[in-house]
């Protein structure tokens, strides 16, 4: 069985089940959820949490290779037992979750011509590494800021901060940003997406599935937005009359098209 949730370093999928069963078994269950949500995993970096159980140095390879293929990056697999803790470093992986600035990541040479690429955690198309910091439990409702206050959840992800062209957030529960989303930047979701703030940039709700995820912001005007696998594409004379009318709004699904409503309170 395969568990996933969002870290503030990427993703962490958690193995689970007797610790014999074959790696192959296991490989075989995260492809099908990788077939079943490109656009969602497409671009990511994830860690492994095996438990128990033992991987050969053709296991991790094969699943090096197999995430490279869906264009996402292992740079962490974590295991409790100790031969296969030496074969993930011998890969230049990380056996930890650590801190974001203390890691940087190297792609494990798999590939036929030798070449090693080099990666930061946490990071999609960016050149600006992000660290998250803990939110105070108590702390008030604050003005969008530009420092990044990133608080992860069982649920959900709550980003207090602007997210900038080429920044990615990325979580298989719900979104939240306090902010603005800029032209640019992306926000993938496996379940919904909340901006209080202004939104311009590619979101997608309800990634890994979910046909009854939505997406809301205080000035909805983005270049795409998606739910589950339908797609919507404003025009641009149609995002300059957005952004003049500055009206909450609310993106869902009715008959496989992504309808557009007045974000009201429910009375």
């Amino acid at each position: 069985m395969i568990a996933i949730k969002g870290h503030r370093h990427g993703l962490l999928i958690t193995f689970s089940g007797p610790a014999d069963e074959p790696w192959l078994t296991r490989l075989r269950e995260l492809e099908d959820k990788l077939n079943a949500n490109p656009g969602f995993f497409k671009g990511g970096q994830v860690a492994f949490d095996v438990r128990d159980m033992a991987l050969s140095d053709d296991d991790l390879r094969r699943s090096v290779a197999l995430l490279e293929s869906h264009d996402v990056t292992l740079w962490a697999v974590m295991s409790k037992d100790e031969l296969t803790q030496a074969r993930v470093r011998a890969l230049r992986l990380s056996d930890r979750l650590g801190p974001l600035e203390a890691t940087p990541v190297h792609k494990p040479d798999v590939a036929s011509n030798g070449a090693t690429a080099t990666s930061f955690v946490g990071v999609d198309s960016t050149p600006e590494v992000q660290t998250a910091k803990p939110m105070p439990a108590a702390a008030p409702a604050a003005a969008p800021q530009d420092e990044d206050h990133t608080t992860e959840g069982t649920d959900g992800l709550l980003a207090r901060r602007r997210v900038r062209s080429g920044q990615v957030l990325r979580h298989p529960g719900h979104i939240v940003v306090i902010g603005d989303v800029n032209p640019g930047a992306q926000l993938i979701a496996g379940g919904d997406i909340i901006v209080w703030g202004r939104l311009q940039g590619m979101a997608h709700a309800g990634a890994l599935g979910d046909t009854g995820a939505v997406i809301c912001a205080l000035d909805m005007s983005p270049a795409l937005i998606k739910i589950a696998d339908a797609a919507r594409a404003l025009r641009p004379g149609e995002q300059r009359s957005r952004n003049k009318a500055g009206k909450p709004e609310m993106a869902r699904l009715k008959d496989q098209q992504i309808m557009l409503t007045t974000w009201e309170r429910s009375a």
